[in-house]
């Protein structure tokens, strides 16, 4: 084998190596939430309102009016970019009980962003 042909190998092998560590990072960035990770957004989002709620009106009617997720099913998420930083908007279908509503299923648009402690929601409609 000759040096060049040595040089030309190594190089190749170089690039190789530097678009699959590219492609790793890639693809960990643009890794959508789990439907286990929309759930846990979305019951401490509950969690704080529930709470605020028994604050403002006291712990027997802010139990009154207490909000429960029973469960969650992920329909899908889209990557899109705002303000510089990626996000996804996740529909959901819902299992919830709200007061003074009655127990029931609904659909919702979740917009979420990977922060360092995991999945926040930015904004749900």
């Amino acid at each position: 084998m000759s040096v060049m042909n040595a040089g030309a190998k190594v190089k190749t092998l170089s690039t190789g190596i530097t678009i699959v560590l590219l492609g790793a990072a890639l693809t960990g960035c643009s890794k959508e939430p789990t439907e286990a990770d929309l759930k846990k957004a979305l019951q401490s989002e509950m969690d704080r309102a529930n709470e605020l709620a028994q604050t403002m009106l006291g712990e027997a009617a802010g139990a009154e009016v207490a909000t429960t997720i029973h469960a969650i099913n992920k329909l899908n998420c889209k990557l899109s970019e705002v303000d510089g930083k990626q996000e996804y908007r996740c529909r959901v279908e819902m299992d919830i009980t709200y007061p003074p509503a009655k127990r029931q299923k609904r659909k919702a648009s979740i917009r979420m962003v990977k922060e360092d402690n995991g999945w926040m929601i930015v904004k749900s409609f």
